[in-house]
Protein backbone atom coordinates (compact mmCIF):
# COMPACT_ATOMS: atom_id res chain seq x y z
CA UNK A 1 0.00 0.00 0.00
CA UNK A 2 2.82 2.07 0.91
CA UNK A 3 4.45 1.98 -2.25
CA UNK A 4 0.95 2.36 -3.97
CA UNK A 5 0.77 5.61 -2.62
CA UNK A 6 4.49 6.58 -3.32
CA UNK A 7 4.29 5.33 -7.31
CA UNK A 8 1.10 7.66 -7.17
CA UNK A 9 2.86 10.49 -5.86
CA UNK A 10 5.50 10.17 -8.11
CA UNK A 11 2.98 10.01 -10.99
CA UNK A 12 1.52 13.25 -10.23
CA UNK A 13 4.30 14.69 -9.41
CA UNK A 14 5.52 13.70 -13.59
CA UNK A 15 2.45 14.90 -14.52
CA UNK A 16 2.91 18.43 -13.01
CA UNK A 17 6.60 18.29 -14.35
CA UNK A 18 4.87 17.99 -17.76
CA UNK A 19 2.57 20.46 -17.87
CA UNK A 20 5.38 23.01 -16.15
CA UNK A 21 7.41 22.31 -19.30
CA UNK A 22 4.28 22.42 -21.37
CA UNK A 23 3.28 26.36 -20.14
CA UNK A 24 7.46 27.23 -20.19
CA UNK A 25 7.43 26.58 -24.14
CA UNK A 26 4.41 29.16 -24.38
CA UNK A 27 3.04 31.06 -26.24
CA UNK A 28 2.87 34.32 -24.32
CA UNK A 29 3.67 35.69 -21.21
CA UNK A 30 0.65 34.49 -19.20
CA UNK A 31 1.39 31.02 -20.40
CA UNK A 32 4.86 30.75 -19.40
CA UNK A 33 4.35 32.78 -16.18
CA UNK A 34 1.42 30.21 -15.03
CA UNK A 35 4.71 28.04 -15.92
CA UNK A 36 7.12 29.13 -13.67
CA UNK A 37 4.42 29.60 -10.65
CA UNK A 38 4.07 25.52 -11.10
CA UNK A 39 7.55 25.17 -11.00
CA UNK A 40 7.79 26.84 -7.38
CA UNK A 41 5.11 25.01 -6.24
CA UNK A 42 6.65 22.32 -7.28
CA UNK A 43 9.84 23.55 -5.73
CA UNK A 44 11.76 20.40 -7.03
CA UNK A 45 15.44 19.68 -8.29
CA UNK A 46 13.75 19.05 -11.87
CA UNK A 47 11.29 22.08 -11.85
CA UNK A 48 14.04 23.94 -11.37
CA UNK A 49 16.32 23.03 -14.12
CA UNK A 50 13.22 23.65 -16.46
CA UNK A 51 13.20 27.15 -15.05
CA UNK A 52 17.12 27.14 -15.51
CA UNK A 53 16.64 26.37 -19.29
CA UNK A 54 14.38 29.45 -19.69
CA UNK A 55 16.64 31.83 -17.64
CA UNK A 56 19.41 31.07 -20.40
CA UNK A 57 17.17 31.49 -23.39
CA UNK A 58 17.09 33.93 -25.63
CA UNK A 59 13.84 35.38 -24.71
CA UNK A 60 14.27 38.42 -22.72
CA UNK A 61 10.35 38.28 -21.40
CA UNK A 62 10.58 34.70 -20.70
CA UNK A 63 13.97 34.97 -18.38
CA UNK A 64 12.07 37.59 -16.71
CA UNK A 65 9.12 35.23 -15.74
CA UNK A 66 11.75 32.32 -15.25
CA UNK A 67 13.69 34.98 -12.38
CA UNK A 68 10.65 35.67 -10.77
CA UNK A 69 9.98 31.59 -10.25
CA UNK A 70 13.49 31.18 -8.96
CA UNK A 71 13.38 33.46 -6.17
CA UNK A 72 10.39 31.65 -4.89
CA UNK A 73 12.34 28.40 -5.15
CA UNK A 74 12.68 27.36 -1.03
CA UNK A 75 13.99 23.56 -1.34
CA UNK A 76 17.94 23.37 -0.18
CA UNK A 77 18.32 20.68 -2.69
CA UNK A 78 16.49 22.30 -5.79
CA UNK A 79 18.70 25.43 -4.57
CA UNK A 80 21.41 23.32 -4.59
CA UNK A 81 20.71 22.68 -8.42
CA UNK A 82 21.50 26.19 -8.50
CA UNK A 83 24.38 25.82 -7.13
CA UNK A 84 25.59 23.43 -9.11
CA UNK A 85 24.85 25.48 -12.55
CA UNK A 86 27.11 28.39 -11.86
CA UNK A 87 29.66 25.79 -12.88
CA UNK A 88 27.92 24.14 -15.99
CA UNK A 89 27.38 27.19 -17.03
CA UNK A 90 31.27 27.95 -17.92
CA UNK A 91 30.52 30.37 -21.36
CA UNK A 92 27.95 32.63 -19.94
CA UNK A 93 28.91 35.06 -17.73
CA UNK A 94 25.03 36.37 -17.41
CA UNK A 95 23.45 33.30 -16.33
CA UNK A 96 26.85 32.74 -13.88
CA UNK A 97 26.33 36.26 -12.32
CA UNK A 98 22.17 35.37 -11.77
CA UNK A 99 22.65 31.79 -10.19
CA UNK A 100 24.82 33.93 -7.84
CA UNK A 101 22.56 36.41 -7.16
CA UNK A 102 19.88 33.80 -6.64
CA UNK A 103 22.17 32.19 -3.73
CA UNK A 104 22.65 35.30 -2.57
CA UNK A 105 18.59 35.88 -1.99
CA UNK A 106 18.13 32.25 -0.64
CA UNK A 107 20.86 33.15 1.62
CA UNK A 108 22.20 29.54 2.85
CA UNK A 109 25.22 28.87 3.81
CA UNK A 110 25.78 25.42 1.92
CA UNK A 111 25.79 27.46 -0.82
CA UNK A 112 29.36 29.05 0.08
CA UNK A 113 31.53 27.40 -1.31
CA UNK A 114 29.80 27.55 -4.87
CA UNK A 115 30.37 31.50 -4.24
CA UNK A 116 33.35 31.63 -3.54
CA UNK A 117 34.28 29.65 -6.26
CA UNK A 118 33.88 32.61 -8.55
CA UNK A 119 35.70 35.42 -6.51
CA UNK A 120 38.24 34.96 -8.91
CA UNK A 121 36.20 35.32 -12.40
CA UNK A 122 37.39 37.07 -15.12
CA UNK A 123 34.57 38.63 -15.89
CA UNK A 124 33.72 41.93 -13.40
CA UNK A 125 30.13 40.97 -12.87
CA UNK A 126 30.32 37.60 -11.64
CA UNK A 127 33.12 38.41 -8.57
CA UNK A 128 30.75 41.71 -7.77
CA UNK A 129 27.82 39.63 -7.72
CA UNK A 130 30.18 37.25 -6.14
CA UNK A 131 31.18 39.53 -3.08
CA UNK A 132 27.47 40.81 -3.11
CA UNK A 133 25.95 37.26 -2.32
CA UNK A 134 28.62 36.77 0.46
CA UNK A 135 27.29 39.85 2.03
CA UNK A 136 24.30 38.24 1.88
CA UNK A 137 24.92 34.91 3.33
CA UNK A 138 27.27 36.47 6.08
CA UNK A 139 29.86 33.58 6.96
CA UNK A 140 32.99 34.24 8.34
CA UNK A 141 34.29 31.65 6.03
CA UNK A 142 34.55 34.27 3.16
CA UNK A 143 36.78 36.92 4.98
CA UNK A 144 39.97 35.72 3.10
CA UNK A 145 38.62 35.58 -0.31
CA UNK A 146 36.71 38.68 0.39
CA UNK A 147 40.12 40.69 1.58
CA UNK A 148 41.13 39.81 -1.55
CA UNK A 149 38.12 41.25 -3.82
CA UNK A 150 38.82 44.55 -1.65
CA UNK A 151 41.56 45.54 -3.31
CA UNK A 152 40.16 44.40 -6.49
CA UNK A 153 40.76 46.76 -9.76
CA UNK A 154 37.18 46.98 -10.31
CA UNK A 155 35.49 49.26 -7.94
CA UNK A 156 32.01 48.07 -8.00
CA UNK A 157 33.79 44.27 -6.52
CA UNK A 158 35.80 46.43 -4.48
CA UNK A 159 32.67 48.11 -2.50
CA UNK A 160 30.47 44.70 -2.46
CA UNK A 161 33.60 42.86 -0.81
CA UNK A 162 33.85 46.07 2.01
CA UNK A 163 30.12 45.68 2.60
CA UNK A 164 29.95 41.92 3.08
CA UNK A 165 32.70 42.23 5.27
CA UNK A 166 31.19 44.86 7.12
CA UNK A 167 27.76 42.54 7.22
CA UNK A 168 29.53 39.52 8.81
CA UNK A 169 31.50 41.56 11.38
CA UNK A 170 31.49 45.37 10.52
CA UNK A 171 33.24 45.72 14.51
CA UNK A 172 36.02 43.07 13.17
CA UNK A 173 36.06 44.71 9.32
CA UNK A 174 35.47 48.88 10.76
CA UNK A 175 38.93 49.91 9.42
CA UNK A 176 38.57 48.45 6.24
CA UNK A 177 35.30 49.97 5.84
CA UNK A 178 36.50 53.32 6.60
CA UNK A 179 39.21 53.18 4.01
CA UNK A 180 36.52 52.69 1.73
CA UNK A 181 35.31 55.98 2.18
CA UNK A 182 38.87 56.83 0.46
CA UNK A 183 38.89 54.64 -2.55
CA UNK A 184 39.51 56.39 -5.84
CA UNK A 185 36.62 55.46 -7.35
CA UNK A 186 33.91 58.21 -6.40
CA UNK A 187 31.60 55.91 -7.11
CA UNK A 188 32.40 53.50 -4.48
CA UNK A 189 32.82 56.12 -2.09
CA UNK A 190 29.75 56.91 -2.34
CA UNK A 191 28.45 53.19 -2.12
CA UNK A 192 30.33 52.51 0.72
CA UNK A 193 29.23 55.86 2.72
CA UNK A 194 25.37 54.55 2.07
CA UNK A 195 26.17 51.67 4.07
CA UNK A 196 27.15 53.85 7.04
CA UNK A 197 24.04 53.87 8.86
CA UNK A 198 23.40 50.40 8.84
CA UNK A 199 26.85 49.16 9.16
CA UNK A 200 28.55 52.42 11.20
CA UNK A 201 25.78 53.66 13.07
CA UNK A 202 27.69 55.22 15.68
CA UNK A 203 30.20 56.84 13.02
CA UNK A 204 27.40 57.67 10.38
CA UNK A 205 27.14 60.97 11.32
CA UNK A 206 31.22 61.73 11.42
CA UNK A 207 31.64 60.32 8.54
CA UNK A 208 28.81 61.80 6.43
CA UNK A 209 29.07 65.71 7.81
CA UNK A 210 33.40 64.61 6.15
CA UNK A 211 31.72 63.23 3.08
CA UNK A 212 29.82 66.32 2.53
CA UNK A 213 33.18 68.23 1.69
CA UNK A 214 34.08 65.52 -1.09
CA UNK A 215 35.20 66.50 -4.35
CA UNK A 216 32.13 64.12 -5.82
CA UNK A 217 28.78 65.59 -6.27
CA UNK A 218 28.10 61.67 -5.30
CA UNK A 219 29.49 61.47 -2.59
CA UNK A 220 27.68 64.75 -0.99
CA UNK A 221 24.61 63.93 -2.11
CA UNK A 222 25.00 60.80 -0.44
CA UNK A 223 26.33 62.34 2.96
CA UNK A 224 23.21 64.72 2.63
CA UNK A 225 20.75 61.39 2.65
CA UNK A 226 22.47 59.77 5.44
CA UNK A 227 22.77 63.49 7.62
CA UNK A 228 18.83 63.62 7.17
CA UNK A 229 18.39 62.08 10.48
CA UNK A 230 20.97 63.38 12.41
CA UNK A 231 20.01 65.72 15.21
CA UNK A 232 22.82 67.48 16.23
CA UNK A 233 23.59 71.17 15.94
CA UNK A 234 26.45 69.92 14.54
CA UNK A 235 25.03 68.76 11.10
CA UNK A 236 22.64 71.58 10.76
CA UNK A 237 25.41 73.95 10.64
CA UNK A 238 27.03 71.67 8.35
CA UNK A 239 24.37 71.53 6.07
CA UNK A 240 23.00 75.46 5.84
CA UNK A 241 26.85 75.82 5.44
CA UNK A 242 26.65 73.59 2.02
CA UNK A 243 22.89 74.48 1.18
CA UNK A 244 24.14 76.22 -1.54
CA UNK A 245 26.27 73.30 -3.22
CA UNK A 246 27.50 74.20 -7.02
CA UNK A 247 25.36 70.77 -7.88
CA UNK A 248 21.83 71.74 -8.13
CA UNK A 249 20.48 67.89 -7.12
CA UNK A 250 22.86 68.21 -4.30
CA UNK A 251 21.12 71.27 -3.53
CA UNK A 252 17.79 70.06 -3.47
CA UNK A 253 19.28 67.07 -0.96
CA UNK A 254 20.58 69.31 1.52
CA UNK A 255 17.46 71.15 1.37
CA UNK A 256 15.06 68.05 2.12
CA UNK A 257 17.21 66.90 5.15
CA UNK A 258 17.07 70.56 6.40
CA UNK A 259 13.57 70.55 5.97
CA UNK A 260 13.30 67.08 7.36
CA UNK A 261 15.29 68.25 10.68
CA UNK A 262 14.06 71.86 11.01
CA UNK A 263 10.19 72.05 9.58
CA UNK A 264 11.01 74.77 7.22
CA UNK A 265 11.49 74.44 3.17
CA UNK A 266 13.17 77.03 1.99
CA UNK A 267 14.94 76.63 -1.58
CA UNK A 268 17.42 79.83 -1.38
CA UNK A 269 20.31 79.00 0.46
CA UNK A 270 20.84 82.88 1.84
CA UNK A 271 17.84 82.43 3.82
CA UNK A 272 19.31 79.33 5.25
CA UNK A 273 22.04 81.22 6.62
CA UNK A 274 19.95 84.22 7.89
CA UNK A 275 17.97 81.99 10.03
CA UNK A 276 20.78 79.79 11.44
CA UNK A 277 22.59 82.82 12.44
CA UNK A 278 19.47 83.96 14.33
CA UNK A 279 18.44 80.34 16.09
CA UNK A 280 21.50 78.67 16.30
CA UNK A 281 21.84 79.41 19.82
CA UNK A 282 18.16 78.39 20.75
CA UNK A 283 17.01 76.06 18.58
CA UNK A 284 15.83 72.91 19.77
CA UNK A 285 14.99 69.77 17.89
CA UNK A 286 11.97 68.86 20.08
CA UNK A 287 10.47 72.01 19.76
CA UNK A 288 10.66 71.95 15.96
CA UNK A 289 9.38 68.76 15.49
CA UNK A 290 6.37 69.60 17.69
CA UNK A 291 5.81 72.71 15.73
CA UNK A 292 3.78 72.20 12.11
CA UNK A 293 6.01 72.47 9.16
CA UNK A 294 5.78 76.10 7.76
CA UNK A 295 5.51 76.02 3.64
CA UNK A 296 8.09 76.72 1.65
CA UNK A 297 8.16 79.42 -0.43
CA UNK A 298 7.09 78.99 -4.12
CA UNK A 299 9.65 77.27 -6.19
CA UNK A 300 10.33 78.83 -9.37
CA UNK A 301 10.87 76.46 -12.59
CA UNK A 302 11.50 78.03 -15.29
CA UNK A 303 11.81 75.32 -17.83
CA UNK A 304 10.01 72.10 -18.18
CA UNK A 305 10.19 68.74 -20.51
CA UNK A 306 6.76 67.62 -20.76
CA UNK A 307 5.69 69.11 -17.90
CA UNK A 308 8.69 67.52 -15.88
CA UNK A 309 10.66 70.43 -14.27
CA UNK A 310 14.70 70.92 -15.36
CA UNK A 311 16.54 71.83 -12.24
CA UNK A 312 19.38 69.86 -13.08
CA UNK A 313 21.93 71.46 -15.06
CA UNK A 314 23.95 68.17 -15.64
CA UNK A 315 21.04 66.22 -17.98
CA UNK A 316 20.53 63.70 -20.48
CA UNK A 317 17.72 62.64 -22.89
CA UNK A 318 16.89 59.61 -23.91
CA UNK A 319 14.57 59.43 -27.42
CA UNK A 320 13.46 56.55 -28.75
CA UNK A 321 13.62 55.98 -32.08
CA UNK A 322 11.99 52.59 -32.05
CA UNK A 323 9.57 51.90 -35.06
CA UNK A 324 6.68 52.48 -32.24
CA UNK A 325 7.30 56.20 -33.06
CA UNK A 326 5.91 56.40 -36.44
CA UNK A 327 2.56 55.63 -34.44
CA UNK A 328 0.32 58.47 -34.70
CA UNK A 329 0.27 60.62 -31.22
CA UNK A 330 -3.57 61.75 -30.15
CA UNK A 331 -2.24 64.31 -28.37
CA UNK A 332 0.06 66.11 -30.66
CA UNK A 333 -2.11 65.39 -33.93
CA UNK A 334 1.73 64.03 -35.61
CA UNK A 335 3.41 61.66 -35.34
CA UNK A 336 5.18 60.17 -31.73
CA UNK A 337 8.70 60.92 -33.87
CA UNK A 338 7.67 64.33 -34.72
CA UNK A 339 6.37 65.26 -31.12
CA UNK A 340 9.27 64.40 -29.75
CA UNK A 341 11.29 66.33 -32.10
CA UNK A 342 9.22 69.63 -31.77
CA UNK A 343 9.36 69.08 -27.74
CA UNK A 344 13.42 68.34 -27.59
CA UNK A 345 13.64 71.18 -29.79
CA UNK A 346 11.68 73.32 -27.82
CA UNK A 347 13.75 72.71 -24.91
CA UNK A 348 16.93 72.96 -26.02
CA UNK A 349 16.28 76.30 -27.11
CA UNK A 350 15.20 77.17 -23.51
CA UNK A 351 17.69 75.69 -21.47
CA UNK A 352 20.45 77.37 -24.12
CA UNK A 353 23.75 78.07 -22.44
CA UNK A 354 22.34 76.68 -18.78
CA UNK A 355 23.26 73.19 -18.87
CA UNK A 356 25.66 70.30 -19.75
CA UNK A 357 23.85 67.53 -21.85
CA UNK A 358 23.78 64.64 -23.69
CA UNK A 359 21.24 63.01 -26.15
CA UNK A 360 20.52 59.30 -26.44
CA UNK A 361 18.79 57.88 -29.55
CA UNK A 362 18.07 54.09 -28.86
CA UNK A 363 16.32 51.45 -30.69
CA UNK A 364 17.85 47.89 -30.43
CA UNK A 365 20.74 49.59 -29.29
CA UNK A 366 21.53 53.03 -27.70
CA UNK A 367 23.92 55.75 -29.59
CA UNK A 368 24.93 59.01 -27.75
CA UNK A 369 25.19 62.33 -29.19
CA UNK A 370 29.07 62.94 -27.80
CA UNK A 371 31.40 60.71 -26.13
CA UNK A 372 31.19 62.99 -23.27
CA UNK A 373 28.44 65.76 -21.73
CA UNK A 374 28.40 69.04 -24.10
CA UNK A 375 27.74 72.01 -23.30
CA UNK A 376 24.48 73.80 -24.71
CA UNK A 377 24.37 76.05 -26.62
CA UNK A 378 22.89 76.94 -30.33
CA UNK A 379 25.59 75.09 -32.58
CA UNK A 380 24.89 71.95 -29.91
CA UNK A 381 21.40 72.05 -30.22
CA UNK A 382 21.04 72.08 -33.86
CA UNK A 383 24.08 68.92 -33.84
CA UNK A 384 21.61 66.90 -31.42
CA UNK A 385 18.21 68.20 -32.93
CA UNK A 386 20.26 66.64 -35.98
CA UNK A 387 21.13 63.43 -34.47
CA UNK A 388 17.73 62.59 -33.84
CA UNK A 389 16.46 63.19 -36.83
CA UNK A 390 18.82 61.05 -38.50
CA UNK A 391 18.05 57.95 -36.25
CA UNK A 392 14.95 57.62 -38.46
CA UNK A 393 12.32 55.37 -36.25
CA UNK A 394 13.42 51.40 -36.75
CA UNK A 395 12.83 48.06 -34.87
CA UNK A 396 12.03 47.69 -30.94
CA UNK A 397 13.80 48.96 -28.39
CA UNK A 398 15.88 48.47 -25.37
CA UNK A 399 15.35 50.39 -22.75
CA UNK A 400 17.78 48.66 -20.20
CA UNK A 401 21.01 49.57 -22.59
CA UNK A 402 19.59 52.88 -23.35
CA UNK A 403 19.49 53.40 -19.59
CA UNK A 404 22.90 52.04 -19.10
CA UNK A 405 24.96 54.09 -21.63
CA UNK A 406 23.12 57.01 -20.05
CA UNK A 407 24.26 56.36 -16.58
CA UNK A 408 27.19 55.60 -17.51
CA UNK A 409 29.01 58.47 -17.15
CA UNK A 410 28.83 59.85 -13.35
CA UNK A 411 28.86 63.90 -14.92
CA UNK A 412 24.82 63.22 -15.71
CA UNK A 413 22.94 63.26 -12.86
CA UNK A 414 19.13 63.79 -13.99
CA UNK A 415 17.89 61.79 -17.49
CA UNK A 416 14.84 61.83 -19.05
CA UNK A 417 13.13 59.17 -20.73
CA UNK A 418 10.90 59.58 -23.03
CA UNK A 419 9.15 55.95 -24.49
CA UNK A 420 7.02 54.72 -26.89
CA UNK A 421 5.86 51.65 -24.75
CA UNK A 422 7.41 49.45 -22.63
CA UNK A 423 10.57 47.74 -23.21
CA UNK A 424 10.78 45.01 -25.93
CA UNK A 425 14.23 43.84 -26.06
CA UNK A 426 17.23 43.61 -24.11
CA UNK A 427 18.99 41.78 -21.03
CA UNK A 428 16.32 42.90 -19.09
CA UNK A 429 12.63 44.00 -20.36
CA UNK A 430 10.38 43.77 -17.46
CA UNK A 431 10.25 46.49 -15.37
CA UNK A 432 9.99 45.17 -12.42
CA UNK A 433 13.61 43.64 -13.28
CA UNK A 434 14.67 46.97 -14.45
CA UNK A 435 13.96 48.54 -11.61
CA UNK A 436 15.97 46.14 -9.52
CA UNK A 437 19.32 46.58 -11.33
CA UNK A 438 18.72 49.94 -12.01
CA UNK A 439 18.52 50.92 -8.48
CA UNK A 440 21.49 48.85 -7.67
CA UNK A 441 23.47 51.51 -10.28
CA UNK A 442 22.16 53.81 -8.11
CA UNK A 443 24.14 53.17 -5.28
CA UNK A 444 26.66 53.98 -7.14
CA UNK A 445 25.41 56.68 -9.30
CA UNK A 446 22.81 58.85 -7.56
CA UNK A 447 21.57 59.58 -10.67
CA UNK A 448 17.33 60.33 -11.29
CA UNK A 449 15.16 58.96 -14.28
CA UNK A 450 12.37 61.01 -15.30
CA UNK A 451 10.01 59.39 -17.82
CA UNK A 452 7.73 60.27 -20.52
CA UNK A 453 5.51 57.54 -21.82
CA UNK A 454 3.61 57.85 -25.59
CA UNK A 455 1.01 55.64 -25.42
CA UNK A 456 -2.64 54.72 -24.86
CA UNK A 457 -2.02 51.33 -23.43
CA UNK A 458 -2.31 52.03 -19.62
CA UNK A 459 0.31 48.71 -18.88
CA UNK A 460 3.25 50.11 -21.23
CA UNK A 461 2.38 53.41 -19.15
CA UNK A 462 2.90 51.86 -15.48
CA UNK A 463 5.90 50.09 -16.86
CA UNK A 464 7.71 53.14 -17.76
CA UNK A 465 6.64 54.52 -14.39
CA UNK A 466 7.71 52.20 -12.11
CA UNK A 467 11.17 52.06 -13.58
CA UNK A 468 11.22 55.90 -12.69
CA UNK A 469 9.73 55.47 -9.53
CA UNK A 470 12.73 53.19 -8.51
CA UNK A 471 14.89 56.07 -8.63
CA UNK A 472 12.82 58.53 -7.20
CA UNK A 473 12.11 59.94 -10.53
CA UNK A 474 8.59 61.57 -11.79
CA UNK A 475 6.86 60.71 -14.73
CA UNK A 476 4.11 61.84 -17.56
CA UNK A 477 1.78 59.68 -19.44
CA UNK A 478 1.04 61.45 -23.04
CA UNK A 479 -2.11 59.85 -24.25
Amino acid sequence: MLFASIASANMLSDKRLEEAEERLRGPGEDTVRSGAKLCAEINSVESVELLLEVLAGENPHYRDIAWEGLIEIRSPYAQARVASEVAKASRDENLRMWCIQLLGIYGDPAALPGVLDVCGDKHEQVRAAAAAAVGLIKDARAVKPLLKLANDKEPRVRAYAREALGRINAAEHEKILREGLADKDAGARCYLLGCMPQLLPDANAALSLAGLDDADWRVRMQAAENLKTVRTKENLAKLVEKSADVRSIVRSTIRLALEHLTGHGWYDPAQWQRWWTEQQATFDFEEAKKSPKKAAENRSVSVKYHELAVESNHIAFLIDVSSAMREHSGAAQSSKAEASMQELSRVLELLDGKVRFNVFAYDTTARALADKPLDLDGRAAKKALAFIEDASPRGPKDIWAALLAATENPDLDTIYLLASGEPEVGLYVHYNRIALYLRERQRFGKFVVHGVVYTDSDWYAKQIEEICRATGGEFRWVK
